[in-house]
C-alpha cells in the first residue's frame, strides 16, 4: 500500500511541477508579446496620427508626390489602362532607380493616397507644392518631373483637353514656361 501512496505522491509532484512550469512559460510568452507591444507603439501611434490626416496630407516623400502627379494626370483621361500604368512603372523603374516591385509598390501606394484628394486640381496643386519644397528639388529635377507627366498623358494617345489642364497647373505651381 505504501508503494502505491508513494507513486501517486510522485505523480501528483511531477503533475504540479508541470503544471507550474506552463504557467511560467505562457507568462513568458505574454511578457514578451507585452515588450513587442511596447516596442512597436511609437510606430504605431505614427500610423493612427496619419491615417486620422489621411490622404495627401500623409505623403513623406517627392516620389510618392511625383507618382501621384503621374496618376492624376493619366486619370484624366478616364479609368486606368494597363497601358499608362506601365508606363508609370516604366518612368518610376528608371527616374527613380527602383526594381519593378518597388515601382507597383508605390504606383498602388500613391493610388491610395490619392483617392481621397478632392479633385484633380487640387493633388495637382498640393503635390506640386510638396515637391517643390522637397531638399534637393531644382529646376532640372522640375523639368524631368515635368517630361515625365508628360511622357504619361501621351500613354494612350494624344493629351486630352483635361490632361493638358493638368499639366498647365503643374507649370504653373512649378514656374516652369513652355
Amino acid at each position: 500500500m505504501h508503494i502505491i501512496i508513494g507513486l501517486i505522491s510522485l505523480l501528483t509532484f511531477f503533475a504540479v511541477w508541470y503544471w507550474r512550469l506552463k504557467m511560467l512559460s505562457g507568462a513568458a510568452r505574454e511578457g514578451i508579446k507585452a515588450a513587442e507591444a511596447l516596442v512597436n507603439l511609437p510606430r504605431k501611434m505614427r500610423f493612427r496620427c496619419m491615417t486620422r490626416k489621411g490622404g495627401l496630407a500623409v505623403v513623406e516623400d517627392p516620389r510618392e508626390a511625383a507618382a501621384i502627379l503621374m496618376l492624376e494626370i493619366a486619370q484624366a483621361r478616364g479609368p486606368l489602362t494597363e497601358r499608362q500604368v506601365a508606363a508609370i512603372r516604366a518612368e518610376i523603374m528608371q527616374h527613380f532607380e527602383f526594381d519593378e516591385a518597388d515601382a507597383q509598390s508605390l504606383i498602388t501606394q500613391a493610388g491610395w493616397l490619392g483617392r481621397d484628394a478632392g479633385g484633380a486640381h487640387n493633388a495637382m496643386s498640393k503635390m506640386t507644392e510638396y515637391v517643390m519644397r522637397s531638399p534637393g528639388m531644382g529646376a532640372e529635377q522640375l523639368v524631368a518631373l515635368d517630361g515625365m507627366l508628360v511622357y504619361i498623358s501621351e500613354a494612350e494617345g494624344s493629351p486630352t483637353a483635361d490632361q493638358l489642364d493638368l499639366l498647365a497647373v503643374f507649370r504653373n505651381k512649378a514656374g516652369l514656361q513652355v
